[in-house]
């Protein structure tokens, strides 16, 4: 089964239409299944879903006993199982889809053995880079919890390191280089830990399953069969309804569903690991503001609706206050909903609105692109660059999924959308702004002259950009895209401590449960930190790791 990392248009996101709606409303449980986009609309008065309990499914096909089960079969599930099976507890896993949902190409430590090895160390700035993501979320994360992260992290990562290499999948350090433009105006921190790389065996397999990037599929084959060898007893196809309390209140299992029928799971422990809400209209509402505006596409995986969240909620934990952090890629690009993440259209090439007005250093972390062209008309921006692309756009030194590498930059790729005009050109400035619907060609064709001139001088009088990104469109072709921002994932949640324990709205632990990865909060606010390298893979294994240990701890009665 694929793992469906599809993404989904704005369009689509909004516009599906009443049968589709009730369609999919008569194949939920009722009370108990998260509502999906297609399935909500505003908020009904007497609150929110994840407010009011659902009445306890007490009619079950099944009851079984275990230690611990872990719900969600990602990074942090996967890390959370293994790591409570290694202590020697009986785990369950649960995972709604049919196969372990990995994705993205970067892991965040600080103090990792490969990183060490390339020459990477960090352990003495472990403060700058704990400060730099209290930052990025306005100081609304909690200091605890992100120092878990930073102090834990090294060990978690490299204890995945060897998982994979035991497992056959190759990994190697990811240079500096590739991670830290030396003379960018904010400071990016060497965080990667390591970097799967993409053989063409990796790619061929995991592209033909769906996984994005392709190569992420070594994750998925290396924990599964971890998994196996450790006694793990892998469930897909199986989705948690809701979680069983015993009578002081202390999480005490869960009910779940598969194609055999509904099971009640007694276990002294759980783990939820069921990522983010990125595909829940109700939760996108309350936590996220103006993202129906915002957002061009969304590259979330389908099955992200929040059910993690609203379980823990019902038991008692506490979520994160509104605004969430989203991760905001700079991807979006007009006419291709399902684009994959080239580097090319995201380069610090030449911004224009509608009004043909240049209206930001076009050189700035993804989120901050995305929210300077998130404050222009249709909250898009118009990308400008020329056939020096190839000289020009590596020589920008942009770094992590913005770097000029393979798998993501495919020149195959890019000429195929030119010839299918998703990517616009034209031998003429003038014929390419005619082809650019909405714009203000003669306002436009201004700014690109100005441009040019400042680009001649080798200095940004405009908006200080370094001229290293100063690439002047003055060789045809000339190319141009209307971009948007696309929404990876949502990184808020359930509220934790420095032990993951999810905790109540008095910040006390919920006794017997704890949560790991983007179903889990109280780290990232504001916009993610893109400048440390991983931090969200890296928070998802290192929390997944230590969130099964402690489990597996109470389980054992350690």
């Amino acid at each position: 089964m694929t793992t469906e990392n599809m993404k989904l248009s704005r369009r689509g996101f909004l516009g599906l239409g009443a049968a589709a709606t009730a369609a999919a409303a008569a194949a939920g449980l009722a009370g108990c299944a998260p509502k999906t986009m297609a399935e909500t609309g505003p908020a009904e008065p007497e609150g929110y879903t994840w407010e009011t309990a659902p009445e306890p499914i007490t009619e079950v096909d099944a009851t079984e006993e275990t230690d611990v089960v872990v719900i969600g079969g990602g990074i942090a599930g996967f890390s959370a199982a293994c790591s409570a099976a290694e202590k020697g507890a009986k785990v369950v896993l649960l995972e709604k889809t049919g196969a372990g949902q990995f994705r993205g190409i970067d892991y965040g430590a600080i103090g990792g053995k490969l990183q060490l090895e390339a020459g990477i160390d960090l352990r003495d700035r472990k403060q700058d880079v704990l400060q730099e993501v209290l930052r990025w979320g306005d100081h609304r994360g909690d200091y605890r919890v992100v120092k878990a992260w930073v102090d834990h992290s090294a060990e978690a990562l490299d204890w995945a390191a060897d998982m994979l290499t035991n497992h056959g999948i190759t990994i190697a350090p990811m240079p500096m280089e590739m991670q830290v433009i030396p003379d960018a105006w904010y400071e990016h921190y060497a965080t990667d830990a390591f970097q799967i790389v993409p053989t063409d065996e990796l790619i061929a397999e995991g592209g033909e399953a769906g996984y994005e990037p392709p190569f992420a599929i070594g994750w998925a084959k290396a924990f599964t069969a971890y998994a196996g060898e450790l006694g793990v007893d892998v469930r897909f196809n199986t989705e948690a309804l809701q979680l069983v309390q015993d009578e002081a209140g202390a999480v005490a299992g869960v009910v779940c569903e598969d194609k055999a029928g509904v099971t009640r799971i007694d276990a002294k422990a759980v783990v939820m690991a069921t990522g983010g809400y990125g595909n829940d209209e109700e939760m996108m509402d309350a936590f996220i503001p103006g993202h129906a505006e915002d957002v061009h596409n969304i590259s979330t995986p389908p099955h992200n609706t929040g059910d993690g969240i609203r379980m823990g909620a019902w038991v008692g934990g506490a979520i994160d206050e509104a605004p969430h952090c989203p991760m905001y890629f700079d991807e979006g690009v007009e006419g291709l909903e399902h684009m994959p993440s080239i580097p090319l259209t995201r380069q610090p090439w030449l911004y224009l609105n509608d009004l043909g007005e240049r209206f930001c250093n076009e050189d700035m972390p993804y989120a901050f692109v995305c929210r300077a062209h998130n404050a222009q008309p249709r909250h898009m921006k118009w990308v400008f660059w020329d056939s020096k692309w190839e000289i020009d756009g590596p020589a920008m030194g942009m770094v992590v999924c913005k770097d000029f590498r393979s798998p993501l930059h495919n020149p195959e790729e890019i000429q195929q959308f030119i010839e299918e005009g998703t990517i616009l050109s034209a031998d003429t400035i003038d014929g390419l702004l005619a082809k650019m619907e909405g714009i203000d060609a003669e306002t436009a064709k201004a700014s690109i002259e100005r441009y040019n001139e400042l680009c001649a001088a080798g200095v940004d009088e405009g908006f200080g950009k370094r001229r290293q990104c100063l690439s002047s469109l003055t060789e045809p072709p000339f190319y141009g895209v209307h971009a948007g921002t696309t929404l990876l994932v949502t990184m808020g949640g359930l509220k934790i401590n420095e032990n993951q324990q999810v905790i109540d709205a008095d910040a006390h632990p919920i006794e017997g449960l704890w949560a790991a990865g983007n179903c889990s909060g109280s780290f990232f606010f504001g916009d993610y930190p893109i400048t440390i390298s991983g931090a969200s893979h890296g928070r998802a294994c290192t929390g997944g790791r230590r969130a099964g240990q402690f489990a597996a701890d109470r389980a054992l009665g350690a």
